[in-house]
């Protein structure tokens, strides 16, 4: 694991949040976490691109060290507006965009909204639509208190995945608990996220697709209970220029279940679909 340099920006009128890996002059690549969780988690697949991509992670709005929305506004829309911002602040013109989950449906919103800003796109066990039952629980998740922690270390101790399986280490799970929280008040600690989040999170994804035209890879892991494999076949048809991958003995946690082989299928399918040599700057198409 190799934690990114970590660099507050001030882009669309706040404060947000990058972690970077490797070297100018590579081709660029924007990572996008998951709903309520924030940019380390790519810490182990962030290096692996590293070797060949100028990559920044970013935690969305209202989550990790990127500041709150007052008032609330966490839908889609409002993440895509961030991210413009912050390519046009990284003078990155169309990047490979990889959105894990939540982050996969704002990588579809920002290719479908803004086509000249995505170069390619990996849509990364990403649910196109929630159910009532999904929407529910997410309301519930807005009026339940998040839990406090003395410290981080029992943050980490009992941070958990949801859903639950994975074979990620149980030092990278702990990893994750830790990076996940500040300091509330002396002695108090709670997750970095503004609870909001999950009242605006629910996704819409079907309408969009079609006018995704960049190239894109849909990814899921082989085990997910997210959706069945006919649903992601079809997101993969939909799409403008799709083709689907699966990584084996992987679940909804794909990127930390096999960082390795999620990266070798991007950087295969990459090189067959957008065959690029070098790099300065900007752009993947």
């Amino acid at each position: 694991m190799a934690c990114g340099a970590a660099r507050d920006i001030e882009a669309n009128g706040r404060r947000l949040r990058l972690h970077e890996w490797g070297g100018p002059g590579r081709l660029p690549a924007l990572l996008i976490h998951s709903l309520a969780a924030h940019s380390h988690w790519w810490d182990w697949t962030a290096p692996l691109l590293a070797e060949r991509f100028s990559v920044v992670a970013l935690d969305l709005r209202g989550h990790g060290g990127s500041a709150w929305s007052e008032p609330p506004a966490y839908r889609a829309p409002d993440y895509a507006a961030d991210i413009v911002a912050v390519l046009d602040a990284l003078g990155w013109r169309s990047p490979l965009v990889i959105g894990h989950s939540l982050g996969g449906y704002v990588g579809a919103y920002l290719a479908a909204r803004y086509p000249d800003r995505v170069g390619a796109l990996v849509i990364t066990d990403t649910m196109t639509q929630w159910s009532e039952d999904e929407t529910a629980w997410a309301l519930k998740q807005v009026e339940r208190p998040g839990p406090e922690f003395a410290n981080p270390s029992e943050a980490g101790a009992r941070y958990r995945l949801s859903p639950p399986e994975t074979k990620a280490p149980a030092d990278w799970i702990r990893h994750l608990g830790e990076a996940a929280v500040v300091e509330h008040k002396p002695g108090v600690w709670h997750y970095a996220v503004d609870r909001r989040v999950f009242a605006q999170a629910r996704p819409d994804a079907w309408p969009l697709l079609p006018g995704v035209v960049c190239p894109t890879l849909v990814v899921r892991g082989e085990g997910s209970r997210i959706m069945d494999r006919d649903a992601w076949l079809r997101v993969a048809t939909t799409v403008q220029r799709g083709q689907f991958a699966e990584v084996k003995d992987a679940w909804h946690h794909l990127i930390l279940d096999d960082p390795a082989a999620f990266c070798s299928i991007v950087t295969t399918w990459l090189q067959r679909v957008v065959p690029v040599t070098a790099a300065p700057g900007a752009a993947i198409q």
